[in-house]
């Protein structure tokens, strides 16, 4: 995050992003996807298009057709409850084979169509054209008794723990890692063996780990990463040579809002607050299920799986509750707010003769102090949730469902049986600023997206490839 990175940056803990701020462009607020979790950040990175196009909703999330909870990797309690072989299927094959939406391209697809290699490592968002036969990884096959081949589409250079690695040595698959380096180790064998592509995506997963346990100021992981990133400039000899090599970005993918100090009094247990509604035990429902739930940290999906329950009921036992922020659902091709801390009712929905930031038009109706917005002679402005009413009204149309999305106010998280809790660290998820406004260095080129958002940079790298 911008504010402890400039700490870091200011008080000598990060000597190679200050090098890189000084000779390039800083740009502390750039906007990431709703929610705010890994698989769908990265899908709209890749995409340039949010949820309600590329189909990766959240990390947790039920599908209606197969009626099953599908879920990426939210918690070890939680992926114990769905089921680990399922989550295993979920996570490394059908995220990317079967969720993320054929009717989108990757940026690897596009480099690919115009004859330009590219790179994923330690993504787990990589579709490509390359096609490869994959098993999984030993301690996965034990694990899950499933030792099939699967056919994978993968950039035509692809590493991800012990499924694909540049260099031949063994190692655990990276969602069982926590060893911060091995991202650079294969960005580094990529250069030494001068095999870098047009296009090197390269993720570090450990800060987010450190942050949820010790808090957003944390700035002795981002010294780690640092110390990591100067051998990497190193490697060209010296650190000027390497910004003539290549154009640099170092990109965060979300924020974090710090946690209260107190479990029962920061934490919002759905099943309590949802008392005397038929809630869905298990991975699948049973017949006499009402709802079920999927909680990503700060923002909840509530489905309504039963005849017998109407989301207008669900809708007004959330509003009880002043620690739930933004309660919001889709109806009649809009999408509504309401709020559990204040009063009123806003919709919206996409067309119409109100402009916002990104030049987006809306026609929009009633308290829009629920999203924090500013309204001055047509034109909208953002504030507490930057570009809420794209981001909100894409994640009610991400995916099939009868459902409300709920998020949390900071301090706050929700809690399912088995979901991961961050009392005394951060959490994110949710459409607040605190996790939604992330930092991004770029060095070796003037250029610049159209806007500062996640969701503009594919066309933007596209521009900069020579490729759109």
């Amino acid at each position: 995050m911008a504010t402890p990175l400039e700490e870091a940056v200011q008080t000598g803990f990060a000597p190679a992003m200050q090098y890189l701020m000084e000779k390039g462009r800083y740009f502390p607020e750039v906007v990431s996807s709703f929610p705010t979790m890994s698989v769908n950040i990265e899908s709209t990175l890749l995409t340039g298009v949010y949820a309600d196009q590329h189909h990766l909703p959240a990390l947790i999330w039920y599908h209606e057709d197969e009626q099953r909870i599908v879920n990426y990797g939210t918690g070890i309690k939680e992926v114990m409850k769905t089921g680990f072989t399922p989550f295993v299927n979920d996570m490394f094959y059908q995220l990317n084979n079967v969720h993320l939406s054929k009717d989108v391209k990757t940026i690897h697809e596009e480099l690919a169509e115009r004859g330009m290699t590219s790179a994923s490592i330690n993504n787990f968002v990589y579709r490509g054209y390359s096609e490869r036969k994959i098993k999984l990884p030993k301690p996965l096959q034990m694990l899950t008794g499933d030792k099939s081949t699967w056919d994978m589409q993968t950039p035509s250079l692809w590493s991800l723990g012990a499924f694909s690695t540049f260099n031949p040595r063994k190692k655990t698959p990276q969602l069982f890692s926590d060893n911060y380096k091995e991202s650079f180790r294969e960005t580094k064998h990529l250069i030494k063996k001068r095999k870098l592509p047009y296009f090197t995506i390269c993720t570090v997963q450990d800060l987010d780990l450190r942050v949820h346990l010790k808090g957003p100021m944390d700035i002795a992981g981002i010294h780690k990463i640092d110390r990591e990133l100067q051998k990497l400039l190193g490697l060209y000899g010296r650190w000027d040579e390497a910004l003539k090599a290549c154009t640099w970005i170092i990109l965060s993918d979300n924020g974090h809002a710090s946690m209260g100090h107190k479990r029962k009094q920061y934490v919002i247990d759905l099943r309590k607050r949802l008392k005397g509604f038929r809630i869905m035990k298990d991975t699948r429902p049973t017949r006499n299920d009402e709802i079920a739930l999927a909680v990503n940290q700060r923002t909840a999906f509530i489905y309504c799986i039963g005849t017998s329950v109407e989301k207008k009921q669900v809708i007004a036992r959330l509003q009880q509750d002043r620690c739930i922020d933004i309660i919001a659902w889709g109806e009649a091709g809009q999408t509504h707010v309401v709020s559990g801390e204040k009063a009123g009712h806003f919709s919206f929905v996409a067309g119409g003769d109100y402009v916002d930031t990104y030049r987006q038009t809306w026609t929009i109706a009633g308290n829009e102090k629920l999203l924090d917005l500013t309204v001055k002679k047509n034109r909208v402005e953002y504030s507490n949730y930057p570009d809420a009413l794209a981001r909100l009204s894409s994640s009610l149309r991400s995916h099939k469902g009868d459902y409300v999305v709920a998020t949390a106010k900071p301090g706050y998280e929700f809690q399912d049986k088995g979901s991961p809790i961050h009392v005394d660290g951060a959490a994110h998820g949710s459409l607040h600023k605190q996790e939604s406004s992330v930092p991004m260095i770029v060095v070796g080129t003037d250029s610049e997206p159209e806007y500062e958002r996640i969701v503009d940079l594919k066309p933007w790298l596209l521009r900069l490839l020579g490729g759109g």
